[in-house]
């Protein structure tokens, strides 16, 4: 039949008018790229990467294979065939895709580059968290890991390692979603905006529907009612329904002891040198082991969160409308005051008229006809002082001088 035909046309003309409407932070959506080699932690990040949608964005399952030449046509024709079967496995709708490279960091800036079309840009590098000090993803060590990460970051594409347990899967999959609980680790910057935006997108879900969410962060020094109060403000501002906690301190043992407990975390990382570290600067890997499933953020763009319509180029575009409607609508009350004062010129002519005699008449006919003749000859007197000051602006381009008899007579006919 003819449907996929048809979805397609759909597409092509939403995209194309998606691509004429200015970008708002309002309609940010996940666009997702998500790595991974290991075909058996590959259904964690799909079933992961399905909630961090939030039923608006989109994924893409990626495989990078490392090498050159005729070969690599086989290898990509059957990794994708192996992709296509893990996402149907796991029952949840995201695309595939498979690219060759020299190398990852290689593939990685293709990747990103070059992912999508119009509108729609890749906007979040997905990957499982391995041990760096074994193989590492696909056989890199920690060093390289890094640099693919700190590429795709330069690129302006966030992060997110995910960390999880195969036996903390079924724990989470056995509840149902108003008994389960995030914790978003605040430390207000771009990171934090993402990781609460993350969060919220993720009750979107129907698995994660009634969701908690919880805020929490360090209190600033001698006010934490302030924070507190920051804090409630910027989780009001954004419209996101969750629970602010203020903690007197903050270091690896507080967060473990506080997160033990939680369904699942956003919390932020950093890169330093070839290093992954969490922010108090310490290994990660020491640190994750302690915690449920987890999600490691580090973000290249900054969303505004309680962006408002009338703001951004959407806002800039929205004025610039507006002004203009404004200048038509005076121009339509000129018109019709100008209107109404031809109207009222034409009675007072008639009533004079009928009720002068001849020679009153005539009179008037002439000072009226003298009138209008000497509004034509002043708007004649305009134009050639307008044409003379263009010949003059030309003659001096041409490095000549108008004589000044000249410019006498053009004023003395002006």
């Amino acid at each position: 039949d003819s449907r996929r035909s048809y979805h397609l046309q759909r597409v092509r003309e939403h995209l194309l008018a998606a691509a004429t409407e200015p970008e708002h932070a309002r309609y940010w959506r996940p666009i997702i790229l998500a790595l991974s080699e290991d075909s058996q932690t590959r259904g964690q990040i799909l079933r992961f990467s399905s909630w961090l949608e939030g039923r608006s964005g989109l994924t893409t399952l990626v495989k990078v294979l490392e090498g050159e030449g005729a070969k690599m046509f086989k290898l990509k024709a059957d990794a994708e065939a192996e992709l296509s079967k893990d996402i149907n496995a796991q029952g949840v709708r995201a695309f595939s895709l498979v690219l060759t490279a020299s190398n990852l960091q290689a593939g990685i800036h293709a990747l990103i580059q070059t992912f999508g079309i119009g509108p729609i840009h890749g906007n979040i590098m997905l990957l499982n968290w391995h041990d760096p000090l074994s193989s590492g993803i696909v056989g890199l060590n920690q060093l390289k890991y890094a640099r693919n990460l700190r590429e795709a970051f330069r690129l302006g594409c966030n992060v997110i390692m995910l960390d999880s347990k195969e036996k903390e899967w079924p724990t989470i999959e056995s509840l149902p979603g108003h008994e389960r609980r995030i914790d978003v680790w605040w430390g207000g910057d771009a990171t934090s905006r993402l990781m609460l935006l993350l969060a919220y997108l993720m009750t979107r879900n129907e698995d994660w529907d009634g969701a908690q969410i919880r805020v929490l962060g360090v209190k600033e020094e001698n006010q934490p009612d302030k924070f507190m109060e920051n804090l409630r403000r910027t989780i009001e501002e954004a419209r996101i329904d969750a629970e602010p906690e203020v903690l007197n301190d903050l270091n690896p043992e507080i967060i473990v002891e506080t997160s033990s407990t939680t369904t699942l975390s956003f919390f932020p990382f950093r890169l330093k040198g070839g290093r992954l570290e969490h922010p108090f600067g310490g290994d990660l890997d020491a640190f994750l082991s302690r915690l449920p499933i987890t999600a490691m953020v580090l973000a290249a763009e900054d969303i505004d969160l309680d962006a408002e319509p009338e703001e951004g180029k959407a806002g800039e575009l929205a004025a610039a409308l507006d002004t203009l409607a404004d200048a038509q609508k005076k121009a339509r009350d000129t018109e019709k005051e100008a209107s109404k004062a031809d109207e009222k010129l034409r009675e007072m002519q008639e009533a004079l008229t009928s009720n002068a005699d001849e020679a009153f008449t005539t009179r008037l006919k002439s000072v009226l006809e003298a009138k209008e003749g000497a509004l034509k000859a002043a708007r004649k007197a305009a134009k050639a002082l307008a044409k003379a000051e263009d010949a003059a602006r030309t003659a001096e381009g041409l490095g000549m001088k108008p004589e000044k008899t000249e410019e006498k007579e053009t004023e003395s006919k002006a």
